[in-house]
């Protein structure tokens, strides 16, 4: 039960239904889930402990985590890091269903205007799942989701457009088909960097360093 509750409640704060700095009762949780406090309060300690998520204070009890643009830098280290690599494995590893997975993907999002910021949002998220699952590792898909939903958290926060995404779409196709590893990098990196820039000027910081 401390599993299905983790699960719940974190992808409660990484859509945003749970605001940055709100307190996250455990006498609620528990009648809302209808268990004792016990699974409740493992399930928030998981989400300190593990993915920062969750901040515990002592004697004041749970809250969800801020975020302060110093981890946002620490993160977008992190995530800058990870393109990399997985550009480079997915460019090799990439299967014929990862693909498909992706023109799929691709065809949904030629449905979709530019208003539907919380579907492109959640698109986004799936093409970065998708290019986690061409890698074909499953520890790198394990530390990597970590990372990303992060990014996700804050993104549909401020519901940040995902940009350039329905344009480069075929682009990144091509060069998983081609494995070019090399050009591939360089869109992952770029897409990156186009949230950044959004982030910088919502918050009107200078470029990270």
């Amino acid at each position: 039960m401390r599993s299905q509750i983790y699960d719940i409640l974190r992808d409660r704060i990484i859509k945003g239904y749970y605001k940055p700095g709100e307190s996250l009762s455990e006498l609620k949780l528990a009648k809302e889930f209808k268990v004792s406090r016990t699974p409740v309060r493992e399930a928030l300690i998981g989400l300190s402990a593990e993915e920062n998520f969750v901040t515990i204070v002592p004697n004041l009890g749970a809250r969800v985590s801020d975020i302060n643009l110093r981890d946002f830098q620490y993160i977008l280290e992190v995530r800058l890091m990870l393109e990399r690599g997985i550009a480079r494995l997915a460019a090799h590893n990439v299967l014929e269903r990862d693909i498909a997975d992706l023109e799929n993907l691709m065809a949904r999002m030629e449905q979709m205007t530019e208003d539907n910021v919380l579907e492109l949002i959640e698109c986004d998220k799936q093409f970065h799942q998708l290019m986690v699952q061409a890698t074909q590792n499953p520890f790198l898909a394990k530390y990597a989701s970590t990372v990303l939903d992060q990014f996700n958290r804050l993104q549909n926060l401020m519901q940040i457009k995902p940009n350039r995404m329905q344009a480069d779409m075929p682009v990144v196709i091509a060069a998983l088909k081609e494995n070019d590893a090399d050009k591939l990098e360089k869109l992952l990196l770029r897409h990156v960097e186009n949230f950044v820039t959004k982030v910088k000027n919502l918050f009107h910081i200078g470029t990270y360093a």
